[in-house]
C-alpha cells in the first residue's frame, strides 16, 4: 500500500471561489488558509449565539415544565417531544422555506423597530459606524436596504432551527436539574416570602447550574457540530469551506485532518471552560 504523505502547502494557494455570508473580508484571490478562518468565524458565531438563544429558551421551558399550569405544561411538552423526535435538517428546511415564502420582499420589509428590517432576503439590524463611532441606521432605498448590519436568511434560519431544537433539549435538562433539588429548599424560599421569580433566581437556579452542566456540555458541543447541516441552505460554515475545498484542492485527506482537529480543538476547550465554570458554582455554593 502506498504511502500517502499528507501536504498543507495548498493552504497558501488562491482559493478560487467567493463566501456571500463571510464576516470578515474575503474574495476568490485569498488562500485556502482564510476561507477555512472565515467558515470556522461563522461557525463560531453561528454556534455562540444560537446556543445563547437555545439556553434561555431551554431556561424557560424547563422552568415551565415544573412550575406552570397543566395547560402550559401539555403545550411545553408537545414541543419538547416535536423537536425531539424530528430530525433537526426537517425542522431547517421547514423553517427556511416558510420564512422565503411568507415574508415580505425587501421593498415591503418589516420594520418592528427603528432601523430593523426583515424580509424574505433575511435580517437587517442597527451597525456601527468606524469614523463617527455611532450606530448606523438601516433605510429602505431604491434598490434595497441601504446601511445597517445584513444577516442573510441562511444565517436567520439556522440560527432559529438551532435555537429551538437545542432549546427542548436544554429544556429537558433543566427540568431534570429542578426536579432533583430537595423539596426543602423550595419550602425555605417560601418561607423567606421571596417571589417565585426571586426564589427560582437566587435559590433554585444557581444550584440547578451546578448540577446540569455535564449534561450542558455535551448539549453544545453537539450544537456547534449541528451548524454543518446549514449546508443544506447554502450556509457557509466550516464543513461546507472544507466540501468546498476537496472538490477544488483534491486534498481530502489534509482537509478532514483540519476539520477533526479544529472542532476537536473547540470540544476540548468548552469542556474544558464549563468545567471551570462548574467548580467555580461549586466553590460559591459550600
Amino acid at each position: 500500500m502506498k504511502d500517502l504523505p499528507l501536504n498543507f502547502a495548498f493552504l497558501f494557494q488562491p482559493a478560487g471561489f467567493d463566501i456571500g455570508d463571510a464576516l470578515i473580508a474575503f474574495q476568490a484571490s485569498d488562500t485556502y488558509l482564510r476561507a477555512f478562518v472565515v467558515g470556522l468565524i461563522n461557525t463560531l458565531a453561528m454556534s455562540f449565539s444560537a446556543g445563547v438563544g437555545a439556553m434561555l429558551l431551554g431556561t424557560l421551558v424547563g422552568v415551565g415544565l415544573v412550575v406552570s399550569n397543566r395547560t402550559s405544561k401539555g403545550a411545553l411538552m408537545v414541543f419538547v417531544e416535536l423537536m425531539r423526535n424530528l430530525p433537526k435538517l426537517l425542522w431547517l428546511l421547514i423553517i427556511y422555506i416558510v420564512m422565503v415564502n411568507t415574508l415580505p420582499a425587501v421593498e415591503q420589509a418589516w420594520n418592528p423597530l427603528t432601523g430593523v428590517y426583515l424580509s424574505n432576503q433575511g435580517l437587517v439590524l442597527p451597525g456601527f459606524d468606524l469614523e463617527s463611532g455611532g450606530l448606523l441606521l438601516a433605510q429602505v432605498g431604491r434598490f434595497g436596504i441601504d446601511g445597517g448590519w445584513e444577516i442573510p436568511m441562511q444565517f436567520v434560519a439556522l440560527w432559529l432551527t438551532l435555537t429551538v431544537y437545542h432549546g427542548a433539549q436544554v429544556g429537558e435538562i433543566v427540568r431534570g436539574g429542578l426536579q432533583s433539588i430537595p423539596k426543602g429548599q423550595w419550602e425555605a424560599a417560601i418561607a423567606l416570602g421571596l417571589p417565585l421569580q426571586l426564589r427560582l433566581r437566587l435559590v433554585i437556579l444557581p444550584q440547578v447550574m451546578r448540577r446540569i452542566i455535564p449534561s450542558l456540555i455535551s448539549q453544545f458541543i453537539n450544537l456547534l457540530k449541528n451548524t454543518s447541516i446549514g449546508l443544506a441552505v447554502g450556509f457557509t460554515d466550516l464543513m461546507s469551506v472544507a466540501s468546498t475545498t476537496i472538490n477544488q484542492a483534491f486534498k481530502p485527506l489534509e482537509v478532514m485532518v483540519i476539520i477533526m482537529c479544529t472542532y476537536l480543538s473547540i470540544g476540548i476547550l468548552l469542556a474544558s471552560l464549563f468545567n471551570g465554570l462548574s467548580n467555580r458554582l461549586r466553590k460559591g455554593l459550600r
